[in-house]
Order: structure tokens, then C-alpha cells, then sequence
């Protein structure tokens, strides 16, 4: 099976068409293909395809639309269906490569080709590229958040391979192929003033001094009827050059924002006492020297509050710092907050750091997230975007360049931001923790009974934020010994209270996300606290209820999502089984104390319950 999505969705099996003509069936497709090899979780996908009014049925109509489309593929004759059913979603497998994929390679074939000193085979290349281009990226296709960054990834990408085969056509003197091709590229990218100031240049070579003056005075009328704004300084030097009669050659001008600037240095100090997580440091220093050529390379981090995401992203970008001459970002997103950051003012403040006056800065997000990705885009740039709420926070921050790299931390899972791989972080093990606990509380208090030391970070769930408060505690009050210690922590009346010393506090990092459940949510979450279960399946918990299995699954959804429930592994018959961690089954007890046992008498208790 083969899906196209450089232009209008095409899925053809042996050279047939056989596009669904249903606009969901279309929408849910094309965000399986895009992260085809991946799991999609259902309500990922419901969020996709319904934003925030999605309807009660909404997962039964999901899986419906899976079975159509499973259908749509067998009576195509693909075999082994590849839509793949996952505990908490779907995977599409393709036995053939994307047309982007193929449009990447070739791009990424180029460049090495252009930097190799080759501009014939470059040309070559990009041609085959921009052959596959058929027009705007999935113009009938209806997008949520998900597909709309992908979307706009897609475009970016042609866009820098346009850019890339002007530079080598000029390179071969091939000017009135430049020329027609810089005509066509300003009517389809208007704003774009690198394009018309090559194109100005080139005419000029050409001896078309007054076409290259009527170039100008049309960026002119472009900008300032639509922006309000004039050319850049860059434009106007050529304009002048050509209006002086400068008949020498001009080199094509360089982005406006490429000028000289301050460096960054953003992230704050690295963590001295940072333990374990070789595995994940592996996988984020792998990608970011092994990632998509021609895209940012992005890591997303996401677990439960307290279990390290923010310290993993510092010691990951400190140790990746050489790599980025041109400087880090550290944006603080609040995303757990009850005011997070406007990504406009976020942006602002990346501006400013890199030399932009304020009265240089754009009124509009989306003015300030295209400046920034033009100063970015020959950069090597490293951000790290801290506790974001969701994926609309984080996208308008994200660099041009594919040089950059962003390490992106959240509670929840951010499934709008296109190509990210994603860490979804546990507890560490328990050596990895009792070292942890040994290095802030000091070694002499912890090194002479390691397995006190073992039982009091089983106690503190192994969550690093849970062992960092008490080793913190160990070394303020040296009259706790690590007994009396675990003997406070043993006592559960008590053991929230010893997790909370300073700014290390475990109840207020759980909080926020607790009190933006809705009631079906909570009312179900407090049920399984009361009743002390241990592994839990949706549909034991819906008999137990009296309520639908799919009300049960989707409230399940959204509790995986904000780490209030794990899960853990499959029973008999393959339904996931599900726990509650013991620190949230605590605060949901210390929040809102319910009997041990408690029953409710209906469906509508799970309201009631809150």
C-alpha cells in the first residue's frame, strides 16, 4: 500500500486508487500514515479528529472507523491488515515508504551531493524532490492540531529544498531558469523577501536593472499593504546599488536575521548529583545526531509529576552543549501552573536574547514564530521547553533549522508535535534511587544500613522527587537518623507530610493535574482509592459500576495520560490491567479523605463522588 501526501491524499494499492472519499475515514488515515510504525493512542486521535467537543460515543465511532477502514484495505487485497490494535491505541504498519520519506532522502541525497562540490547531481536530485511535489500538503484533508503540525513540517521542508535549488542553479549559471523558477516561488511564498532579493540579483546579472527595481517595488507594496512593514536594510542596500548603476556582481544576500547577535546560554546549572537514566541519555544524544535531515529533531519527555523529566532534559542538554555553538534555550512553560506562559511573550524573550530591540518585535505570535525560525534556520540551536501544557504551547517556540535540536518536557503527551520521539520516563530502579538518596542526604548517613536505605525509597514510591525531599530533610536535621525516618514514613497518616521539605514537595506536584479532572474522572480515581484494589481492568471497574465499558476506557485514557493510573499488564484474556500509584493513591486520600470501602449506589455517584 502506498500513501502520497505531497499534495492531495492518494492511497493506492498496485497502482489503484482507493482514497477513502469520508472525511474522518481521510483525516484518520493520513495522522496513522504520518506516524506509521508508531502507536497512536485512541484519545490522541479523538482529540484529532473532534478537538474538544468530542461527543460521548466518540470511541465506539473511532473503533468503527478502524473497522471501515480495515475493510477499505482487505477489499483492496492488502494482506495482513496493518492497522495494528495496541492496549491504548492503534499502529499502521506500511510495507512502503511515504512520498515525503522518499522527498526527505532525496533532499538529504542533494545536500550531501551540493556539499561534496557536485551542483550537476544536486540538480539532479532536487529535481526528482520537487518532482514528487504536487501542491500544498493535504489541502482536502481536515486537520486537527496533530496533522496540522505535520502539515506545516512538510511545507518547510519544500520550502528549504526550493531554497537549497536556487542556490544551485545560481551556482551553475542557469539564470533565466532561476528567474522563472524565483517568479513562480514569490507568488506562492509572498513574504518570503530571501527569494525576491536572489531574484532582484539575478535579473541584475542579466542586465534587467528596471525589472530587478519593479521586483523591489512589489515586495514594497506586498509588505506594506498586508504587514505594515518595509523591506529589510538588506533589500533596500540592493535597491540602492541598483539605483546608483553598481553594475558589479552582487552575491545573494543573506537572511536579514543572520547579522551579528548574542549567543545564549540559557539552560540553568546542571545537576551534581544526577543519577542513572543511561538508557534515556542514550536515546537522546542518538537522536540528536542521527534525526530527520531536514526537520528539527525533537525529543519529548513526559511522566508523572515528582519522577524527573526537568532534571533529565538539563543534564541531557548540558552534556549536548558543544554541539550548539550558537547557543541554548530555556523556556520555563508553567504548563502545570495555573497561569501558563504565553508562548508570545516566551517567544519575546528568546528574541531579545539573541540581540532584537523590542520595538523590533512583531506584534503577532505568528510574526514572532516566523522571525524566529528565520533567525534559527542556519543556526544550530538547543531549546528546552519545560513543562508544557500541550502541543499548542510548545510548536510556536520550536526552531527553523535543521541543525536545531528541542528536548520538550510534560506531564502529559504532546501528540501535535510531529516527528518527536518520546521518552515516557519511570521510576528509576531501586539502586539508581538508593544512590540518589545517598548523594543529597550525604554518604555517611545512608552507607552504613543499605537496606534502611533500600525500604526508605520503596517507601517514597522510587519517585526521585520523593527521595530528593527526604535525603534533603536527612542532611538540614541531623538529629533524624534514617530509622526514625523510616519509621515516619511507614506510617501513611504521615508520609505525604515527610515529602514535603522546602520546594520539594510531592502533594503539590500532583495538585494541578488532579484538580483539572473532570468529575467522571475523579469520581472513578476515588473510587479505586477507597476500595484499596490492587490491578484493575476497564471492564471489571465498569461491572463494578454499573456504567458503560467505553465510559470506563476513556476516563482510563485520561488518567494513563495525566499518571494517575499505570499501566501495568494484561490478564487472561488480554484486557490491560491497571494500578494506582501509591503516592497519588495518598493524596488522593489526604485531598479528599473517602471511607476504605465506601460503595456507590449508582452510575450517577461517579459525579456525585466529586
Amino acid at each position: 500500500m502506498k500513501v502520497s501526501i505531497l499534495g492531495p491524499l492518494r492511497v493506492s494499492v498496485d497502482g489503484r486508487n482507493i482514497t477513502p472519499s469520508a472525511p474522518k475515514l481521510r483525516s484518520l488515515l493520513t495522522i496513522l500514515a504520518l506516524r506509521h510504525g508508531h502507536m497512536i493512542t485512541a484519545t490522541s486521535l479523538m482529540q484529532e479528529l473532534w478537538g474538544d467537543e468530542a461527543p460521548v460515543s466518540s470511541l465506539a465511532t473511532l473503533q468503527t472507523y478502524v473497522y471501515h477502514l480495515r475493510k477499505l484495505l482487505s477489499e483492496a487485497s492488502v494482506r495482513d491488515t496493518p492497522i495494528i490494535t495496541k492496549p491504548l491505541g492503534y499502529v499502521l504498519q506500511l510495507d512502503e515508504k511515504l512520498d515525503k520519506e522518499e522527498f526527505d532522502d532525496l533532499v538529504e541525497r542533494a545536500r550531501q551531493e551540493y556539499d561534496r562540490g557536485d551542483p550537476e547531481q544536486a540538480d539532479c536530485v532536487l529535481s526528482a524532490a520537487l518532482g514528487l511535489v504536487s501542491g500544498p500538503a493535504l489541502p482536502d484533508v481536515d486537520g486537527g492540531p496533530m496533522l496540522m503540525a505535520h502539515i506545516n513540517e512538510i511545507q518547510e521542508g519544500v520550502l528549504r529544498a526550493h531554497v537549497l535549488h536556487v542556490n544551485v542553479c545560481i551556482e551553475l549559471g542557469r539564470y533565466e531558469e532561476v528567474i522563472a523558477r524565483l517568479k513562480s516561488l514569490i507568488i506562492e511564498y509572498p513574504f518570503h523577501e530571501n527569494f525576491y532579493a536572489k531574484l532582484m540579483t539575478v535579473l541584475q546579472r542579466e542586465g534587467r536593472r528596471r525589472e530587478a527595481l519593479d521586483v523591489y517595488q512589489q515586495l514594497r507594496n506586498t509588505l506594506v499593504s498586508e504587514l505594515g512593514i518595509e523591506p529589510s536594510g538588506e533589500l533596500r542596500r540592493i535597491q540602492q546599488g541598483l539605483l546608483a548603476g553598481d553594475s558589479a556582481p552582487l552575491a545573494p544576500p543573506a537572511s536579514p536575521y543572520m547579522g551579528s547577535v548574542a549567543r545564549p546560554a540559557q539552560l540553568p546549572p546542571d545537576i551534581s548529583d544526577f543519577v542513572g537514566r543511561r538508557e534515556q541519555l542514550r536515546h537522546i544524544q542518538a537522536h540528536f545526531t542521527c534525526g530527520n535531515a531536514t526537520a528539527v529533531r525533537l525529543v519529548s519527555i513526559t511522566g508523572m509529576p515528582g519522577v524527573g523529566k526537568s532534571a533529565l532534559a538539563t543534564h541531557a542538554a548540558h552534556r549536548a552543549r558543544p554541539d550548539f555553538p550558537d547557543g541554548q534555550f530555556y523556556v520555563s512553560l508553567a504548563g502545570s501552573e495555573n497561569e501558563p506562559t504565553d508562548p508570545f511573550l516566551a517567544l519575546g524573550s528568546c528574541l531579545r536574547a539573541i540581540g532584537f530591540r523590542n520595538d523590533q518585535l512583531p506584534g503577532d505570535l505568528v510574526e514572532r514564530s516566523q522571525l524566529f525560525r528565520s533567525w534559527s534556520a542556519e543556526r544550530k540551536v538547543l531549546m528546552v521547553l519545560d513543562d508544557a501544557a500541550n502541543s499548542a504551547q510548545a510548536a510556536p517556540l520550536l526552531p527553523g533549522g535543521a541543525g536545531c535540536c528541542v528536548l520538550v518536557t510534560s506531564r502529559s503527551l504532546l501528540p501535535g508535535l510531529a516527528g518527536a520521539s518520546v521518552i515516557e520516563l519511570e521510576t528509576p530502579d531501586l539502586d539508581d534511587c538508593t544512590c540518589l538518596l545517598m548523594r543529597v542526604a550525604g554518604s555517611p548517613r545512608i552507607s552504613g544500613d543499605l537496606e534502611v536505605a533500600h525500604s526508605i525509597v520503596q517507601l517514597c514510591g522510587q519517585l526521585p522527587l520523593a527521595i530528593r525531599a527526604v535525603g534533603a530533610r536527612l542532611r538540614a536535621a541531623p538529629q533524624y537518623t534514617v530509622d526514625s525516618v523510616l519509621v515516619r514514613l511507614s506510617d501513611e497518616s504521615l508520609r505525604l507530610a515527610e515529602l514535603n521539605f522546602g520546594e520539594l514537595d510531592v502533594s503539590a506536584r500532583i495538585r494541578p493535574n488532579y484538580r483539572r479532572l473532570d468529575s467522571d474522572a475523579r469520581g472513578i480515581l476515588r473510587r479505586l482509592v477507597s476500595t484499596n484494589v490492587g490491578a484493575f481492568t476497564a471492564a471489571g471497574v465498569a461491572g463494578q459500576l454499573g456504567v458503560e465499558v467505553l465510559r470506563v476506557e476513556r476516563v482510563f485514557d485520561r488518567l494513563v495520560q495525566d499518571c494517575f493510573l499505570q499501566p501495568v499488564d494484561s490478564d487472561d484474556v488480554g484486557e490491560t490491567l491497571f494500578r494506582i500509584p501509591s503516592l497519588v493513591s495518598m493524596f488522593v486520600q489526604s485531598e479528599e479523605p473517602v471511607a476504605r470501602g465506601a460503595v456507590m449506589d449508582s452510575p450517577s455517584a461517579l459525579s456525585q463522588a466529586c
